[in-house]
Formats: C-alpha cells, sequence, structure tokens
C-alpha cells in the first residue's frame, strides 16, 4: 500500500497549493469538522478519511477548482468499470450496456455487470475517493445504491477470502 500521510503533511501541501480547507473536504467527501477536530488533537482521523483526503489533494488545482464536473467522474467511474470487468474476467463492453435501473435480478447477464459495478463502486469511491453521491450520477444510480453496494462488497469481503484476495490485489496495484 502507499505511504498514508498525516493530517500535518496533507495540510501543509494544501497550503502550499493555496487550496481551501472547505474546498478539499469537499472535494474528499470528508466533513470539515472532522478536519478540525483532527487538527485541535481532539480526534485521530481515520486511514480512510486520509487517503480520501490525500486523492483529493492529487487531483490538482483543476478538479478542484469546483465541483468535480460530470466528465471527469464519468470518465473515471468508466475507468473503474473497464478495469472490474477486466479483473472479474467480463466483457466491459456488455457490463457498460447493461443497464442499472433494470433490476433484472432474475437475468444472469445483468447480474454479472451488476457484481462488476459494485467491484467499480468500491474502485472509484475507496480507492481514487470520488464521492459517493458523483460515483451514483455517473452510473446512473442513487447514492445510497451506491453506498449499500460498498458496503455489501466490504462486508463479504470478511467471509470470502476470494474476494479478499481480489481486493487486495487491487489495492496493491493502485497503491
Amino acid at each position: 500500500m502507499a505511504e498514508t500521510l498525516t493530517i500535518w503533511e496533507i495540510n501543509r501541501k494544501r497550503a502550499v497549493k493555496k487550496i481551501p480547507i472547505a474546498r478539499l473536504c469537499r472535494q474528499a467527501g470528508v466533513d470539515a469538522t472532522s478536519w478540525f477536530k483532527a487538527m485541535r488533537g481532539t480526534t485521530k482521523m481515520r486511514t480512510v478519511t486520509l487517503a480520501k483526503l490525500n486523492a483529493a489533494l492529487g487531483r490538482g488545482a483543476k478538479a478542484l477548482a469546483g465541483e468535480p464536473g460530470p466528465a471527469e467522474t464519468h470518465g473515471a467511474y468508466k475507468l473503474c468499470l473497464v478495469h472490474a470487468a477486466r479483473e472479474l474476467n467480463r466483457n466491459p463492453k456488455a457490463v457498460l450496456a447493461s443497464d442499472p435501473s433494470r433490476k433484472a435480478t432474475s437475468d444472469p447477464q445483468w447480474l454479472e455487470a451488476a457484481e462488476v459495478r459494485r467491484l467499480a463502486f468500491w474502485l472509484a469511491t475507496r480507492l481514487l475517493g470520488f464521492a459517493q453521491a458523483d460515483v451514483g450520477r455517473a452510473a446512473g444510480v442513487t447514492r445510497a445504491a451506491v453506498s449499500t453496494a460498498v458496503q455489501q462488497l466490504e462486508d463479504e469481503r470478511d467471509t470470502d477470502k476470494q474476494l479478499d484476495r481480489l481486493l487486495s490485489h487491487i489495492e496493491e496495484v493502485f497503491s
């Protein structure tokens, strides 16, 4: 895994780039209150939160100039979808053509595409640091659907060793 920066290192880099705290937190999907509590030392910021802040910081001034644009988020989600399809040995074109709003749970092809989408949601939110609402908009689903899919995947990771190996492999590739 990549080295996780401390809140102080992130703050120093943020200051050098002249990025307002509120904008960095919004881009990372982190509540600004968490930032200030960590800076005061009243709470310790979780590693995943620090990773989100670091990812937002690394996206550069263009991304931080405002809210993430639909083209940027959509493009990142699409790349995550293609990568997820390749990792699961699925056809990326078939997954991209599958409509998530159909909810065709009796269709095996739709279920395969849903599994790929779930992994893509995890990649986009957990590893790239995009907000669930932005990923949901890019995928044509709700923020709640993204949240539920990611949470289910993480819950299954605890009991499914093959899934844990896959996610660990992907984390290594992205670190």
